[in-house]
């Protein structure tokens, strides 16, 4: 498990350096106002994305107990079965695009507080319907991946993935040179899960015999299961989609476009955070599947437990470092771009990802891979009209700030819930993981954090404008990972029953010949 996560921890360092070079670079070339534009165009056609229905996560799931149980037949049945459905579906939302094409361009596109030119209106005019026909054919193009999931084949699946992120950037900057419009960003997103599908179903067909991703007559016993499993995953998407992707569309009808890019530009960091926690989820769920076809219950709490307390590191490392240094990080990103207020958001949003990312990122995907989403999915569900009803609330009185506080109090909520429902479940006490994960973890962030706050309210206070601000933040963001990395050493993983990370550290140190 630790080379699967491994591997796409490295594509995910790969995603995020191309992630910092490349925003900044759409950015500019767009503008923010046109870039804020953009934010609203992806979060009006994500809505499409729920019609889904948790299919590959469906997939995910019955693959791979039908390997457990060696019945190769039910998991080619599940693979063709979900391959029509993933089909349908996207004729489904291709339909159901022009009601969003027309709400989206009547109620924003046009609204007089945007005060977008007529050459800019026909601009996003054109890139809705192309994103309209990224989110349908999406829904067949990304399933391909649930068979290399399902097979724990993730480490080729990194690759391709890292196929579809070169394709990302050269057409990115080839597409831009060539015309500077949100047509054409758009254009690139439509075109690279294509590639990434051509790629994928080549290697599929050679790796995972007899399993082959096509489509045919639909298996309707099958399709049930899938659909009613899926049905509780639409509850997680639906969740996720209410908690995070409607932000945009809330201060896009409240605000205006230039509040939308300060809030996204504010957040998007965390596009890329979520990613390195979700990593461990893909691969705890089918591994949770696996254990427990298997009838190990005592390993499925185990894994529970080592991967919450490894996911609580990651999130603290970033998260520690985005909460004291993250608006001057924002700062040297953005450069001209930077706006006070994006800081804010970020340092907002930062502390509630410190309870939610690693309860979203181990406790979610092990519940679903024990065939038990319903309760993390209403709880997601939940949470995100919360984040909905807040975040309207605080538009107008408190601007982007507002839609931040209404977006980290329900995080903070559902962590702690679903934490306990999971204890409960795995028959956990709440306390044995408590005092597990936590008290360790917060001492381990402790010395760093001070020394990040000694910069930014000692030395940045002072002498600010005579020091170089990239330097001090990259100088000061190895200092800390370095004072972090002692600690987990030294302390945090020390005699842990579950991590022995000094012999892992010792392993990847190479012996002198």
């Amino acid at each position: 498990m630790l080379k699967n996560i491994g591997s796409t921890w490295i594509l995910n360092l790969v995603q995020i350096l191309v992630f910092l070079a490349l925003l900044p670079y759409v950015v500019h070339t767009l503008g923010k106002p046109m870039y804020g534009v953009f934010e609203v165009i992806v979060a009006s056609t994500g809505v499409l994305q729920l019609l889904a229905l948790g299919i590959p996560m469906a997939t995910v799931r019955h693959v791979t107990a039908a390997r457990a149980r060696g019945d190769d037949d039910e998991a080619e049945r599940v693979v063709r079965t979900a391959a029509t459905l993933s089909t349908v579906l996207g004729a489904v939302s291709l339909g159901l695009g022009i009601v969003v094409y027309f709400a989206t361009k009547s109620q924003l596109l046009t609204s007089t507080e945007w005060t977008l030119s007529e050459a800019e209106v026909e601009d996003a005019t054109r890139s809705l319907i192309v994103m309209l026909a990224y989110v349908a054919s999406n829904f067949t193009l990304k399933l391909p991946y649930a068979l290399f999931d399902a097979h724990h084949d993730f480490v080729v699946r990194n690759g391709i993935q890292a196929i579809g992120l070169t394709a990302r950037v050269v057409l990115t900057i080839a597409l831009l040179e060539y015309q500077a419009s949100l047509t054409m960003i758009a254009l690139a997103t439509l075109l690279v899960p294509v590639i990434e599908f051509l790629v994928a179903t080549t290697v599929s067909r050679i790796r995972h015999k007899p399993l082959r991703f096509k489509t045919g007559s639909l298996h309707w016993p099958l399709a049930r299961k899938l659909l009613t499993f899926g049905l509780f995953a639409f509850l997680i998407n639906m969740g996720s989609l209410l908690a995070f992707r409607l932000d945009a569309l809330v201060i896009g009808a409240k605000l205006d476009n230039v509040d939308v890019a300060d809030y996204g530009l504010g957040n998007k960091v965390f596009e890329q955070f979520i990613q390195l926690i979700i990593t461990i989820g893909a691969v705890a769920m089918p591994m949770a599947t696996q254990l427990d076809a298997q009838g190990n219950r005592e390993g499925v709490r185990n894994l529970f437990l080592k991967w919450s307390k490894i996911a609580t590191t990651v999130v603290f490392l970033i998260g520690g470092f985005l909460l004291v240094l993250g608006p001057q990080f924002l700062h040297v990103w953005f450069g001209s771009q930077y706006a006070p207020r994006q800081g804010d958001v970020l340092e907002i949003l930062t502390f509630s990802f410190l309870f939610f990312l690693p309860v979203h990122g181990v406790a979610m995907p092990i519940l679903t891979g024990l065939d038990r989403p319903k309760a993390p999915g209403l709880g997601l569900l939940a949470m995100g009209l919360c984040n909905v009803g807040i975040s309207l609330a605080l538009a107008r009185p408190l601007g982007i700030h507002g839609v931040a506080i209404g977006t980290a109090v329900p995080n903070i909520a559902f962590a702690i819930a679903l934490t306990l429902l999971t204890c409960r479940t795995l028959g956990i006490r709440f306390g044995d993981y408590v005092s597990y994960v936590v008290p360790r973890s917060v001492i381990g962030l402790m010395p760093g954090v001070l020394f990040l706050a000694c910069v930014r309210w000692i030395v940045l206070a002072r002498w600010e404008e005579s020091l170089n601000l990239f330097a001090v933040v990259f100088g000061a963001g190895i200092c800390y990972t370095a004072i972090f990395g002692v600690m987990q050493l030294a302390y945090v993983y020390k005699n842990d029953a579950h991590m022995n990370l000094m012999a892992l550290v010792q392993r990847a140190i190479p012996k002198k010949c």
